[in-house]
């Protein structure tokens, strides 16, 4: 019922703005009408309203088209910025991941270098392996395949993550190795260091006139890409340490190898050590800068280290009497021989007979004045004679540290 009298209603309306109309037109004094009627009124009316409507959305698009063009183009752009920068970010951290690894490679093979100096074996264990893909992928229009491209970010992703995680797990296990190697080299240098102090002998003097650095440079040694090294992300203070310290290590063995260590006699007892002591003869304090050795007569003495005699023949109060310049600030000085066996500038190697214990020059009885010289100051050959085991111990790198 509400219905029909909405039509009813609406059709009231219409007839009350569209009532029937006659159009009249007058030509050579002829006139005719025409009658328009409701329904052709209606049909006009919703017609001229249609193309304003349309008039208006074609201006709307017109005027607007460019702008919207324009925000979607902003759009476009932006979301290839975007992009770009995430490709230069994952561009970087790509690089740094390599130059990481490398790095870690170099540091693998110097503690590979040094365990197998040290008798020992490792098996290097790096992340990365000859199928690993570190290529960014290739461009993708994040228009036409933006799912495509989110998926490859999450692969991508994952994997520098993965990669990451385990090359800081090497870095973990090889900082921990070579502290141990750190601590053994700390040791071995306090050993060594406490052999030649109780020799008499400072490390620092006897590196210095063998002109060998106290503190080596960083150029050369096993160290074939310092660079790889230093321009990674990764703390190189610990094998920095153990370089130098290994070279400093190897500097004063090889400052060593010059400490006369050898016994002359075989088989002597020591009649009277060196330092302050009453004159045999005058029985009046005296310095005494070698120590008596005594033996039987013609007990064989041989030298010391290996070098070079300066001197042989008679020599005052030393009687028959033999000098050997072992280099590197050294001397050994041997008096009151029975026969010298070599001659001067002749060159001798260690443990090589030199000559014959006896009496010669001023002695109260048989037995082998022998002196150490270092620097130009006599040293306590017994020291240096109680310090040999250490130090033979040292050259064939098998002491205990």
């Amino acid at each position: 019922m509400k219905i029909i009298n909405f039509f009813i209603n609406l059709d009231d309306i219409l007839d009350h703005y569209f009532p029937d109309r006659q159009m009249y037109f007058r030509t050579n004094g002829d006139v005719r009408f025409i009658t328009v009627s409701k329904n052709v009124q209606i049909f006009l009316c919703t017609g001229l309203l249609c193309f304003f409507v349309w008039c208006s959305f074609i201006s709307y698009n017109y005027v607007y088209l460019d702008e919207i063009l324009t925000e979607k183009n902003d759009e476009v752009e932006q979301a290839k910025e975007n992009y770009l920068k995430i490709e230069q970010q994952y561009a970087e951290l790509q690089n740094e991941i390599q130059k990481s690894a490398a790095a870690l490679e170099q540091r693998q093979k110097y503690i590979q270098q040094v365990l197998e100096e040290n008798g020992e074996v490792m098996s290097p264990v790096l992340p990365l392996n000859d199928n690993d893909d570190l290529t960014a992928p290739e461009y993708v229009n994040v228009d036409e395949n933006d799912n495509d491209q989110e998926a490859r970010n999450v692969i991508r992703d994952e994997k520098l993550e993965k990669l990451y995680v385990d090359l800081k797990r090497v870095e973990m296990q090889q900082n921990q190795l070579v502290k141990n190697m750190n601590d053994e080299v700390d040791q071995k240098l306090s050993f060594l260091s406490d052999t030649l102090t109780k020799a008499g002998i400072t490390p620092e003097k006897m590196m210095e006139l063998a002109n060998l650095p106290l503190e080596p440079s960083a150029s050369g040694g096993p160290f074939i890409a310092v660079s790889n090294i230093s321009e990674a992300n990764l703390d190189t203070h610990a094998f920095d340490s153990l370089f130098y310290k290994r070279a400093h290590l190897e500097n004063i063995k090889t400052a060593l190898d010059h400490l006369p260590i050898i016994s002359p006699p075989e088989k002597h007892y020591v009649s009277s050590k060196f330092g302050m002591r009453r004159d045999p003869f005058t029985r009046k304090w005296a310095t005494h800068n070698g120590l008596d050795m005594a033996g039987w007569r013609n007990t064989p003495i041989d030298s010391g280290g290996a070098g070079i005699v300066t001197r042989a023949g008679r020599n005052g109060a030393f009687g028959l009497f033999v000098e050997i310049d072992h280099g590197n600030g050294f001397k050994t000085k041997y008096g009151h021989l029975s026969k010298v066996k070599v001659e001067r500038g002749e060159k001798v190697e260690a443990n090589q007979l030199i000559g014959l214990m006896g009496s010669t020059g001023r002695s109260t009885s048989t037995h082998l004045h022998y002196e150490i010289w270092f620097n130009g100051k006599p040293i306590d050959p017994l020291k240096v004679l109680k310090a040999a085991k250490d130090v033979q111990k040292i050259k064939q790198q098998k002491h205990d540290a």
